[in-house]
C-alpha cells in the first residue's frame, strides 16, 4: 500500500467470519506527553525502583511514533533518578543523565527509593515541537516504610 495520510484497517477471518480487526491512523504532531509508572507504591528500603514511561501524544491522545522531543526529568522527595533510556541502540545520550530524547515517541526513567517513606514526585518536561500542548507532566509515587533486610556489618581495619 502506498503511503498517504489517513487510516488503514485489516480484518482477519476464520471460516468466513471476521475474528480480528486492527486499525492504524496517521497521527498529528506532538501536542502533549503522558507519564505513567509501573507501580504507584514502592518500598522505602533504598533499593526498590519504579519504571516510568513517557509517551508523546497528538491532540487526539494517540502515540506519535515519529516524536523525538528531548525530555528533562526532575525528582523531588525521598527518591533519586538512577537511569533514563529510550530503546535507541544508536543513542549517545547518557543513561545516567536527567534528560533523554524520545525514540519512536517513547522514553523511560527509573526512580529509586531512599530509606525514608513519603511521596516521590517526578516531573517530565518536553521541549521542541509541542505547539500549545502540555509540555510538562507530573506523577507521584508513594514509598512505604518496611523492615530492612538483615545485613552483615562491614569489616573494619585495626
Amino acid at each position: 500500500v502506498r503511503y498517504e495520510p489517513g487510516a488503514i484497517e485489516a480484518r482477519g477471518t476464520k471460516n468466513g467470519k471476521v475474528v480480528l480487526t486492527e486499525k492504524r491512523e496517521t497521527t498529528g504532531p506532538t501536542a502533549s506527553i503522558r507519564l505513567t509508572t509501573d507501580r504507584a507504591q514502592i518500598d522505602a528500603d533504598g533499593k526498590d525502583v519504579a519504571v516510568l514511561k513517557v509517551e508523546a501524544l497528538d491532540n487526539q491522545g494517540r502515540l506519535v511514533p515519529t516524536a523525538d522531543n528531548l525530555v528533562a526529568f526532575r525528582v523531588s522527595g525521598p527518591g533519586n533518578l538512577i537511569g533514563v533510556g529510550n530503546g535507541d541502540p544508536n543513542c549517545q545520550e547518557s543513561n545516567k543523565g536527567s534528560k533523554r530524547s524520545l525514540f519512536n515517541g517513547l522514553a523511560q526513567a527509573i526512580v529509586q527509593s531512599s530509606k525514608t517513606a513519603g511521596d516521590i514526585e517526578v516531573e517530565a518536561a518536553a521541549t521542541g515541537g509541542m505547539g500549545a500542548g502540555q509540555a510538562s507532566v507530573r506523577i507521584a509515587i508513594s514509598t512505604r516504610q518496611v523492615a530492612m533486610r538483615p545485613s552483615v556489618p562491614a569489616a573494619t581495619e585495626q
